[in-house]
């Protein structure tokens, strides 16, 4: 073979060659850690008693699903003062290029390294493993300073100790409560976003029509602002440690009132148990929907968002006119004991709300329109493709955020082998060079710029995921909370009881025509005879059947 064949073998295989096109570089696949073969960097400290900073870092840099951002990882190495070679050594040790997240193991895998680097040690896998025993502690100037962005913390900031001041809720029980005397006053709430509640109807007072006049509106418009300023913000974390034995361990989650100051642990099956109650007790009003079960052990994310979906939930409720000041509700958001326990104590009516009031005020009566039926129908035949409408919408945004969130990881991972690039050729083999000093100055200009552009986009990509994704979830909440308002109407309309009711009343009509006809027979009996006797317990009893029928 000549040797241009054989430079043209060697360029055909290096075209084809794994590091020219391999996974790592695929960003729709997952990919190992570069370089390091088999070994997973989520689980080889695992079982390890981790230092405190370890266990601080990773809660600072705001978790979600149990994953933070590559970025902040990247702004925690540095505060430990490293040259930008070593961190982005680090960083390609610890993090696959494809990837823009890292779980709590690989965190503590990079904080490690970060402090054997410190201490002039071999940055190795193998050296880490063999000094797990004895990790060694990153030093980290200004870490509580650093800031990581807005993003609401789920971590241990909150005690389950604590127990919370709120009101009296009379629900049916009159036992006293020695819980009663303590406080606490929750602070960091965000401000209400009033583009997610729904206005409040005019005073059922008197009818009023809307645009008649200036004051009217203005009166309105600033009911509207005062019903905007007061709504109750609930922000739910989750408990610092789960609950539970082995495999049966369950989450806690701290709900938290901006209005009552109080702050209650509820489990999920207690979201559910409060939802089962609404429904019997306000069949004919929009409840909002909670995020779904799953069977087995729920992973980081899922539990990330399931607590999403809590939040949307509770608030939602807080947004309705009627349930926002249930009692049920309210107990729910106060009372500081278990919930399970205060339940047994407790006498909880699940009578229909429509059983003891009538379903509308008679001024709002005058305003339903005369095509509500085929209103009604409408909104049935619009609703299910605009449900699936909003969830494709929900999971292409979803996508967006993740390619922002890449992005973001992936500009700052450039920065940082650019600042290592300039740092490595600062020095030139040709004494009193003064173009590569400049040179070295230009890649740590363009790193800069590269690494704040950086965190806009990670920025951009939180505003994403906690505006537009999150308002996008929480009408499709909305349409699914109609669509089952509609189906318990029309589920009410075929119930069972109906049929039981027809029955009893075909049976009732038989009986009073028998009675009837007795009775005829009996009205010319002569007086004192027996069938005269038997006239006056058929009067009785046709009167009371009579009764009966009139109120089926």
């Amino acid at each position: 073979m000549s040797f241009a064949e054989d430079n043209l073998d060697d360029m055909s295989a290096s075209f084809s060659a794994s590091t020219f096109e391999s996974d790592a570089n695929d960003p729709w696949t997952t990919s190992t850690q570069g370089g390091l073969g088999p070994v997973d960097l989520t689980t080889i400290l695992s079982g390890t008693p981790l230092p405190t900073i370890y266990t601080t870092a990773f809660d600072l840099a705001q978790p979600a699903g149990g994953k933070v951002t590559v970025l902040a990882v990247n702004k925690i190495m540095g505060a430990s003062g490293l040259p930008p070679g070593t961190v982005d050594k680090i960083m390609n040790m610890v993090v696959a290029p494809t990837r823009s997240r890292i779980s709590k193991g690989e965190c503590s895998v990079a904080l490690a390294l970060v402090a054997m680097a410190q201490k002039n040690m071999d940055l190795t896998i193998e050296n880490l493993i063999a000094h797990r025993e004895d990790l060694p502690i990153p030093h980290l100037p200004g870490l509580e300073s650093i800031d990581f962005g807005n993003a609401t913390r789920t971590g241990a900031m909150y005690s389950t100790s604590t127990i919370p001041k709120h009101h009296p809720v009379n629900v049916g029980s009159s036992i006293s409560d020695p819980w009663r005397s303590s406080s606490f006053k929750g602070n960091g709430y965000p401000t209400p976003p009033s583009h997610l509640a729904s206005p409040p109807l005019p005073s059922t007072g008197s009818p009023t029509t809307i645009g008649t006049g200036e004051a009217d509106t203005s009166g309105l418009l600033q009911e509207m602002r005062h019903w905007f300023l007061n709504l109750d913000v609930i922000r739910i974390t989750f408990a610092p440690e789960k609950e539970g034995i082995f495999l049966f361990k369950y989450t806690n989650y701290l709900v938290e009132s901006k209005d009552r100051q109080t702050t209650v642990t509820r489990r999920y099956s207690d979201f559910c148990w409060l939802l089962d109650i609404l429904g019997k007790r306000f069949p004919f009003r929009i409840l909002p929907n909670l995020p779904p079960k799953r069977l087995g052990v729920a992973d980081d994310a899922f539990l990330e968002r399931r607590l999403r979906g809590l939040v949307r939930f509770m608030n939602a409720l807080m947004r309705h006119p009627i349930l926002k000041n249930d009692p049920l509700v309210i107990s729910f958001l106060t009372e500081p004991v278990e919930l399970a326990l205060w339940r047994k104590n407790v006498v909880i009516s699940t009578e229909d709300e429509f059983m003891t009031k009538l379903p509308i005020h008679a001024n709002l009566s005058k305003q339903i329109p005369l095509d509500l039926d085929l209103q009604i129908e409408g909104i049935k035949r619009r609703l299910p493709s605009s449900i699936d409408y909003y969830r494709n919408m929900v999971h292409v945004m979803d996508r967006v955020q993740k390619r922002v969130e890449a992005n973001a990881a992936d500009f700052m991972r450039f920065s940082l082998s650019l600042n290592a690039l300039g740092d490595s050729e600062r020095q030139c083999h040709v004494e009193d060079c003064y173009n590569c000093g400049q040179l070295s100055q230009g890649y740590g200009k363009i790193g800069s710029h590269l690494g704040h552009a950086s965190n806009i986009m990670e920025s951009q990509a939180k505003a994403t995921q906690q505006g537009i994704v999150e308002d996008l979830k929480r009408h499709r909440d909305l349409l699914v909370s109609v669509m089952q308002l509609l189906q318990r109407h029309e589920f009410s309309r075929q119930d069972s009881r109906t049929e039981m009711v027809h029955r009893r009343l075909a049976a009732n009509d038989a009986k009073l025509k028998a009675l009837k006809s007795v009775s005829t027979a009996a009205a010319s009996a002569p007086p004192g005879s027996a069938n005269s006797d038997n006239q006056i317990e058929n009067e009785a009893q046709i009167e009371s059947i009579a009764n009966a029928i009139q109120a089926d």
